[in-house]
């Protein structure tokens, strides 16, 4: 006998998997609606934030400016003098993947491909200048995999953020807010600090925040530990075995004759449980880093350096990690442009896994994407190079084709997924080269709401690999569908 969960499972029809609910279906017409009457959309306006609590309707206070179709949502005054106001808005991702050979041909394989879906509803209320209280709701499944939902693959449905945010005080260009509860972080480039957007459920954290503003200045102090997922309805939660806390300045507009801005930051980190090839231990990690990034004419640059130190065990930690992206962007004609990139990162690894000492760099929250769509591999014991050229046809065109070079940094260490678990141990291989990756992605832009991506990633094994019983090449394939409002 069925069960109501039993019903509400997905079906497939001509390959294509859907959801048979009413609020689903609902989305799926409005983005086919969007398709059809794309002019309705305000290409005056910028795109969409992520995290969307950074986005800011007041300006709708402004009947003229209501121009949208989902202006009458996004601006709901609650008082006469609309000093409280609400606004909603939401998000969905339908997401395609095939991966043959998966992990390199090791573990359970999928031939087929599976059918993620993302499912994001927020709103957001504002009780005059110094109270506001977003609250946002998540749903995720993933249809047609074999083996199963991974952990990041599924979640009926949950609280993804739920935070106030109250302004102690703000006078001659200044304020501190203090913001509390479920909240997404990112900070900086987001290498290393980054709310999960590449995998279908994102990342948030339970935590305690204190904003402070003052000209080109944004310092944040925090304390946070990040949300363990559930898979079934509002049994996310966070746990003591993992606390992160810090704090992060940015300066912009550094007084020079260019642009140039600067992050300096502090983190640090405490995990009872933390796994690397040298073993699982109990770790605790402190990390200075400093960011220089800008432009200059048609040259941009993104520099960071990182170092670690602290307990794993009984041993000593010392870990650093150099990253950089630098990149030149040639005008064509009219809106179309290109941009040529080199990207070239180190991330250390241990150098003796007998020792008790530890050198593998941790990544915190890693950016998956920052390394490729595929995201074979993660930011610990890692070298690579990451030529790219992005060509901009016009404001709906996109297309991005690269190639990522991998090397182990040390050979007593192993090679370590997006999520810093251990793939490959590296005391079986004395090779450092882990693979070549070419990539090619598609991306156009119906307007600021919808989007769809198409994404052709193939890895070449290296010998490392080859070495260690599992190195066959991969093959991976992808689309997204993305609408907000």
């Amino acid at each position: 006998m069925y069960t109501l969960k039993d019903m509400t499972q997905t079906f497939v029809f001509k390959k294509i998997i859907f959801l048979p609910s009413l609020c689903k279906a609902c989305v799926l017409v409005l983005l086919i609606f969007w398709v059809a009457f794309p002019v309705w959309a305000d290409e005056g306006r910028p795109s969409f934030d992520s995290p969307r609590y950074k986005e800011n309707y007041h300006f709708l206070h402004d009947p003229n400016q209501r121009t949208e179709l989902f202006d009458s949502i996004k601006y709901i005054p609650l008082n006469k003098r609309e000093s409280i106001y609400l606004s909603f808005g939401g998000e969905t991702r339908q997401h395609y993947e095939y991966i043959d050979n998966n992990n390199w041909g090791k573990g359970t394989q999928d031939n087929n491909g599976y059918y993620l879906q993302r499912y994001l509803g927020h709103a957001d209320l504002h009780l005059g200048e110094n109270i506001r209280l977003f609250g946002q709701l998540m749903s995720g499944i993933v249809s047609g995999r074999n083996g199963g939902s991974r952990g990041v693959d599924k979640d009926w449905l949950d609280l993804n953020q739920a935070f106030f945010d109250f302004q102690l005080w703000k006078k001659s260009g200044q304020s501190f807010t203090v913001r509390a509860g479920r909240q997404e972080i990112a900070f900086g480039s987001r290498r290393f600090f980054n709310y999960r957007e590449r995998p279908n459920m994102r990342l948030s954290h339970d935590a305690l925040t204190g904003i402070y503003h003052r000209g080109n200045w944004d310092v944040r102090a925090f304390v946070t530990r990040p949300v363990i997922l559930g898979q079934e309805v509002f049994d996310n939660k966070s746990r003591n075995k993992n606390t992160v806390w810090g704090l992060y300045s940015v300066r912009q507009n550094l007084p020079i004759n260019f642009d140039l801005n600067t992050d300096l930051y502090y983190l640090g980190l405490f995990n009872r449980d933390s796994v690397y090839d040298q073993g699982s231990e109990e770790e605790t990690r402190h990390t200075f880093g400093a960011r220089l990034w800008g432009k200059f004419k048609n040259l941009d640059y993104n520099f960071e350096f990182l170092y670690q130190f602290g307990k794993f065990g009984r041993g000593n930690i010392s870990a650093y990690s150099l990253a950089s992206d630098t990149g030149y962007t040639i005008p064509l004609n009219g809106s179309a442009k290109v941009r040529f990139s080199l990207r070239a990162d180190v991330y250390s690894g241990d150098d003796d896994p007998v020792d008790a000492d530890l050198n593998s760099f941790n990544p915190f929250f890693p950016k998956g994407k920052h390394i490729s769509q595929l995201a074979a591999s993660g930011l610990i014991n890692q070298r690579d190079l990451h030529p790219r050229i992005t060509l901009t046809l016009d404001e709906h065109w996109s297309v991005t084709s690269s190639t990522l070079f991998i090397w182990r940094d040390s050979l007593n260490d192993g090679v370590y997924s997006i999520g810093n678990g251990v793939l490959r141990s590296g005391q079986s291989s004395q090779a450092r080269y882990v693979g070549t990756q070419p990539e090619l992605e598609a991306k156009y832009s119906f307007n600021r709401h919808l989007d769809i991506k198409g994404i052709f990633v193939y890895f070449n094994a290296g010998k490392f690999l080859d070495e260690t019983s599992f190195g066959r090449d991969i093959t991976y394939l992808g689309s997204m569908f993305t609408f907000r409002f």
